[in-house]
C-alpha cells in the first residue's frame, strides 16, 4: 500500500482541505442523465432504461456501465438514466421512487446492496452508516430483504417497465473472506426476492466469482486490508492523474475492483453485458429472459 501512502501525501502537500473537498465534489457530481434532468428534458419518443443503485452505478468512483450502455444503443435511440447515488442503502433507494417512476421508463434495472453488507459487518459499520445514512433502524439482512421487496412491488405498481434486480460485486476479492461471502449471501436474497416480486434476476456476483476464480495467482485482495485511505487515492488518481479505472486496479493489486467496493471497466463491461441481454431479449419477446429464469 505504500502507493496509497504517497499519494495521500501528495493530498496533505498540495492544497489539503481544499484539494479533499475538490475530490469530493468530483466523485458525488450527479451525471447529465440524473433523473430529474431527464425529467426536465420530458422525451417521451424514445425507450427509456432507468438504472437504479448506489455509487457503482452514479460511475464517478467507479467505472460508468451506464455510460457504455447509452453508448452501445445510442443508435438504436434508446435513452438511459442515471439513478445511481454514492452511500445508499435499499432504504434509501426506497425513499427516492418517485424520480424514477416520473422518468417513464421502459425498463428498469436495480443494483443495490453493497453499502447495506458493508453495515452489516460490524457494529461500528452499522453506527456509521446508520448516521451518515439518516436510517430508521439497524441494517440487516431481514431489513435489507423488506426494503427491496418493497421497492419491487412500488415499482411494478407504479410503472409497466419490466425490472430485472443484479446480484452484488463482492467486497474485496478473496472468497474465503466473511466480507465476501456476506455478498454471495446478499446476493442469494437479491434473487429470492426477484422470483418472489415476478422479476428477473440477473447473477452479476456469480460471474464476477467465476472470473476471479479463473484468475492466475493467490486471490485477490482481502477485506481485511482494506483502509480508508485507499478510497482518497482511488480518487485522486482518477480525477487528478486520470487513470482509467483498470489502471488503478492493477496498481492495487485488483482484478475486477479498484478499492475494495468499485468496478474497474473490466467489470463494469461484464454489467453492461448482462444489462444489454436484459434489455434485447425484453424487445424480442424472447423466452430466455423471463421473470422466473435468470437472464444470461
Amino acid at each position: 500500500m505504500m502507493g496509497t501512502v504517497l499519494v495521500i501525501a501528495v493530498v496533505l502537500a498540495g492544497g489539503g482541505i481544499g484539494l479533499y473537498r475538490w475530490l469530493q465534489f468530483q466523485s458525488d457530481r450527479l451525471p447529465a442523465n440524473a433523473p430529474a434532468r431527464m425529467v426536465r428534458a420530458n422525451d417521451v419518443d424514445h425507450p427509456t432504461v432507468v438504472c437504479i443503485g448506489d455509487s457503482i452505478t452514479h460511475g464517478r468512483t467507479s467505472s460508468d456501465y451506464v455510460a457504455l450502455l447509452q453508448e452501445r444503443f445510442q443508435p438504436k435511440g434508446y435513452r438511459f438514466v442515471n439513478a445511481g447515488l454514492n452511500g445508499d442503502l435499499a432504504y434509501n433507494v426506497l425513499q427516492r421512487l418517485e424520480a424514477v417512476i416520473a422518468c417513464r421508463p421502459s425498463w428498469i434495472t436495480l443494483m443495490v446492496g453493497t453499502n447495506d453488507v458493508y453495515a452489516a459487518l460490524s457494529t461500528a459499520n452499522a453506527h456509521e452508516t446508520m448516521e451518515q445514512m439518516n436510517l430508521p433502524e439497524r441494517p440487516t439482512r431481514e431489513a435489507f430483504r423488506r426494503y427491496l421487496t418493497e421497492i419491487c412491488l412500488q415499482l411494478r405498481n407504479a410503472t409497466a417497465a419490466p425490472l430485472a434486480l443484479l446480484s452484488l460485486p463482492p467486497l474485496g476479492e478473496d472468497p474465503a473472506h466473511r466480507a465476501f461471502q456476506m455478498t454471495t449471501d446478499y446476493s442469494r436474497i437479491i434473487e429470492s426476492v426477484a422470483h418472489e416480486t415476478g422479476n428477473t434476476y440477473l447473477p452479476l456476483h456469480e460471474r464476477l466469482q467465476a472470473y476471479l476464480v479463473n484468475q492466475p495467482g493467490r486471490p485477490g485482495p482481502s477485506f481485511d486490508d482494506y483502509r480508508d485511505g485507499l478510497g482518497l487515492s482511488v480518487k485522486l488518481r482518477r480525477f487528478l492523474l486520470k487513470q482509467s479505472f483498470d489502471t488503478i486496479a492493477r496498481r492495487n493489486g485488483f482484478h475486477l475492483l479498484t478499492d475494495f467496493f468499485h468496478l474497474n471497466e473490466t467489470g463494469a463491461a461484464m454489467v453492461a453485458d448482462m444489462v444489454e441481454a436484459f434489455i434485447l431479449a425484453g424487445a424480442a419477446h424472447d423466452s430466455i429472459c423471463t421473470p422466473k429464469r435468470r437472464c444470461f
